[in-house]
């Protein structure tokens, strides 16, 4: 068993070590990109394409995260109900869940 192996973490040691990689998702400037706005605000939310473009640009960021193995690890275990994380929605992780089960 490899401590650093994700799998293996304590899941307050995956939120530390995610906080310490810098990840672009905690950046002020970028943190709206991973989660859908409010959809109960009075312009609805978001169109199809805005999300879609939304997802898009967050995918790119987790591509190149050094924190990404590690938000996926977390995402896994906390089971969301939005947004993304390791650069997957909660849809696809739920879909990965129910796949591996």
């Amino acid at each position: 068993m490899n401590p650093d192996d994700p799998r293996y973490m304590p899941t307050g040691q995956l939120y530390a070590a995610i906080s310490a990689t810098g990840a672009p998702c905690a950046d002020p400037a970028n943190t709206a990109l991973f989660f859908e706005p409010d959809a109960s605000a009075r312009d609805g939310g978001e169109s199809k394409s805005a999300k879609k473009f939304r997802e898009r640009s967050a995918r790119v960021l987790c591509a190149g995260c050094p924190a990404r193995e590690l938000c996926l690890e977390l995402a896994l275990r906390e089971e969301p109900t939005a947004g993304i994380w390791g650069g997957l929605t909660a849809a696809e992780i739920r879909l990965y869940q129910e796949k591996a089960a």
